[in-house]
């Protein structure tokens, strides 16, 4: 299997921080491949369709996860990072790195932006869609604040119109322009069960959409790996 992209220089990486909150008894539906025995570093392999993890609209197939609760992984087993995430409790914290969305484009020839108000429903915390991107303090990453995924059977893809590489530009009139990655997060959580959002996308200069946009994110690019422990 090729190595992912997201094994690419400092400056094109992006972190965040999740929270994930399971039951006592229950799983938090990842799978998790990678430590010091294995190729390379831990990261996200797979996330079970209707898990804790992919519901929480905040991971991506491909992400790494530099710790757990604070714990670095960095000098961990694969057995060793199992045995923590199974362990770690009810409140799970982890610092996740991930590969970030390109920079805003220019426009092109044969390609220009196009913006729609979209309405969604809130389900849990979620929209139904994982963000990425935001404004940062070194400006080499900085980028748009840009949808990875839609999560099958969510808010966002019930709704129908919005597609992997899409840019968020404001919620409910407040512009997010200049905003940070965890600020935007912040504000679509504190947002009421409907809101609006501002969208902008790609068309060609003759004006006819393309089916599913022009996106600049390959929905393969975060393949899975076979034979991992879902966790």
């Amino acid at each position: 299997m090729e190595k992912l992209s997201c094994e690419c220089k400092e400056e094109f990486r992006g972190v965040t921080i999740v929270e994930l909150i399971k039951k006592e008894g229950s799983t938090l539906g990842l799978t998790i491949s990678g430590g010091t025995d294995k190729d390379g570093k831990p990261r996200v392999s797979n996330l079970r369709p209707g898990g804790l993890a992919a519901r929480s609209d905040q991971l991506n197939v491909g992400d790494y996860i530099k710790s757990v609760n604070g714990i670095n992984l960095t000098k961990l087993r694969h057995d060793e990072i199992i045995s923590l995430l199974k362990n770690v409790g009810e409140r799970v914290v982890l610092e996740v790195e991930y590969e970030l969305p390109p920079a805003a484009p220019e426009t092109s020839a044969g390609i220009i932006p196009k913006t729609i108000e979209v309405t969604l429903y809130k389900e849990g915390n979620s929209f139904g869609f994982v963000l990425r991107g935001g404004a940062h303090e070194d400006w080499h990453k900085s980028r748009p604040l840009v949808l990875t995924y839609v999560r099958p059977g969510g808010p966002a893809d019930r709704e129908g119109s919005l597609k992997i590489g899409d840019r968020l530009l404001s919620v409910d009139g407040i512009p997010l322009h200049g905003v940070s990655h965890a600020d935007a997060l912040n504000i679509l959580r504190q947002c009421n069960q409907e809101a609006l959002f501002q969208i902008e996308y790609d068309v060609t200069i003759m004006g006819t959409e393309f089916p599913d946009h022009i996106s600049l994110l390959d929905p393969g690019m975060y393949p899975g790996k076979e034979g991992s422990i879902v966790i």
